[in-house]
Formats: C-alpha cells, sequence, structure tokens
C-alpha cells in the first residue's frame, strides 16, 4: 500500500492535510513533536525504518519570525537540521519529499513578484534557517518538492486571522503594518495542493516536476500587487462586521515597519509568482476562504 508520512500535524498546514486525506486509500502516518523530533537523527531513522514511507510531507517548522531573532539555534535545529535528516533517509529509501519554505528567503526589494529562480537574500534568521533547510534538500535529494507559500491563514490554531479577531474584543487600538506587501494563503488550499502532488506521484503521470514552486493565492494574476498586512486586517473586520454589529475595524491604525518596530526584519515586498505551478494547480482567491474562515469561526 502507498505509504505517507506526515510530518507536523499540529500546525495549520498539518491539520488541514489531515482533514483531506483520510478518503484517500492510503497509509498515512500522522506524527507531530511528541511521536517524530525531526531534529533528533535516531527518531528520525527508526521511523524511516519501520515505516518505510513512499512520500513525505514536512509541515512542520520553526515559525515565529522575531522569537527566532534570539532563539536561532533552536530556529536552525528544527528548519535546516531537520529537513537535512528527513533528506538523507528520503534518500536511503527513494521516497520523494515535500517540504514548505516561504517567501521569508528574498529580502523584498524587487518591484515585481518574485520567481522561483530569483537570488535568495534573507533578512532574518527565520529566512536563512529555511533557507539553509532548502538548499539541504537539494543537496541530498533529487525526489523533493519545495513549496514556497506566504502568509497562511486558517481556522486552525494561531495565525493573521484568528490574532485579528481576538484584538477586535478588546477596546483598543490596533496597530497594523501598512507597508509590507504579500499573498495571504490558505492553508487548506496548501492541503489540497499537497493531496493532488501525492495523487500524482503515485499514478506516476508526471504532472509535477520535481523542484521548486511557488504557491499563494492570487500569485498568478499578472495584475496582482499583493495587499498589504493593514490592508488584510480591513478584510478580516468587513466580514467580521457581517456577524457582529458595529464597524469592527475602528480601532486600526496603519503604521510603517519603523513605527512597528519588530524585533526581526521583514521582506517590504513578499508577493510569489506562481506562474509555474498554476496550469497545474490554481491558487485560489484569498478573499474567498477569508470568508469561510470566520464563517466557521462565527458559527
Amino acid at each position: 500500500m502507498y505509504r505517507l508520512l506526515v510530518i507536523g500535524q499540529e500546525g495549520q498546514v498539518g491539520q488541514a492535510i489531515k482533514d483531506r486525506i483520510q478518503d484517500q486509500c492510503w497509509d498515512v502516518l500522522f506524527t507531530d513533536i511528541d511521536t517524530l523530533d525531526i531534529t533528533n537523527a535516531q527518531q528520525v531513522e527508526n521511523v524511516f525504518k519501520s515505516f518505510r514511507p513512499d512520500l513525505v510531507i514536512n509541515a512542520s517548522g520553526y515559525t515565529d519570525v522575531d522569537r527566532a531573532e534570539y532563539d536561532a539555534v533552536v530556529a536552525e535545529s528544527v528548519n535546516a537540521y531537520g529537513p537535512y535528516l528527513l533528506a538523507l533517509q528520503c534518500h536511503n529509501l527513494g521516497a520523494l519529499l515535500i517540504h514548505f519554505s516561504t517567501e521569508y528567503i528574498f529580502d523584498g526589494h524587487n518591484h515585481n513578484a518574485y520567481l522561483e529562480a530569483d537570488r535568495p537574500a534573507p533578512l532574518n534568521v527565520y529566512g536563512r534557517t529555511k533557507l539553509q533547510g532548502e538548499q539541504y534538500i537539494k543537496t541530498y535529494l533529487s525526489r523533493y518538492i519545495i513549496i514556497r507559500t506566504s502568509w497562511v491563514f486558517s481556522e486552525y490554531g494561531q495565525n493573521f486571522v484568528t490574532t485579528m479577531l481576538l484584538l477586535s474584543r478588546k477596546n483598543a487600538p490596533i496597530r497594523v503594518v501598512n507597508d509590507q506587501v504579500g499573498c495571504p494563503t490558505y492553508a487548506g488550499d496548501l492541503a489540497n495542493l499537497v493531496v493532488d502532488i501525492a495523487k500524482d506521484y503515485q499514478a506516476a503521470t508526471g504532472r509535477y516536476r520535481f523542484g521548486d514552486y511557488n504557491f499563494c493565492s492570487d500569485g498568478d494574476n499578472d495584475r496582482y500587487s499583493g495587499v498589504s498586512w493593514f490592508d488584510f486586517a480591513c478584510a478580516i473586520f468587513e466580514e467580521l462586521d457581517k456577524y457582529q454589529s458595529g464597524e469592527q475595524g475602528r480601532n486600526l491604525i496603519g503604521v510603517t515597519s519603523v513605527e512597528y518596530a519588530s524585533i526581526a526584519t521583514r521582506p517590504k515586498n513578499g508577493i510569489l509568482n506562481c506562474h509555474k505551478i498554476s496550469p497545474i494547480f490554481r491558487p485560489s482567491d484569498w478573499r474567498c476562504k477569508l470568508r469561510h474562515v470566520i464563517a466557521i469561526t462565527m458559527a
């Protein structure tokens, strides 16, 4: 039977995959930090030897961008050393590794959306460690698919949408950066993508070639200029207004990156060009997915 190993089942993408993969006739092993610590070489080897996966989906990662600046050793262990161990084991078994990366590997100085082949130049520890993970995978594997995505949101766990909904309950100003642009992306779309890749790989139809892919909402639109975090927050509160009376976004204040003064420097332009993958699997409109998430949250 076709065996899939899904790492990081408690994260946004991991939970979305779990919700969408159950109907497939596959033998699937879901793991989290309690059952598989990808920074523990012996644990990784043991799981691979006992389960012998045909395909591995790494949905784990150290994603706290600011904390990574003073927790660099742990961030590097999870985002770089962990993928290195997974790559070695996938190489030994001939398994395909699907790995998630980020727009933070770029510096955000481009005037256009970033292509897969553009030169990486991370501005912070998080971006640097994610790039290291990519490099390890490419060094030790030929069978890999790296999916670079951005601004992931969902009904699961903590993310920008759930944080804004929580802050909406407090009668206090909400300061949101208005000079960083990117592409909000629904975790369920990422889950549907990896399920489609898994089906393609099992059937050996070759629609997906090994290598890098950008995938984010609206990234296949030539005229799409992205949205700022402030724009995203405004859209969240506009949807919330449909369920609660009053102007939910009345406390929103747009500020510059300098005024916000976060610990980690972030790219001003995080827009990814998705033309490579869109003929195979099209990204969806993030606004439609935002309505879906708000409807679930307010039900």
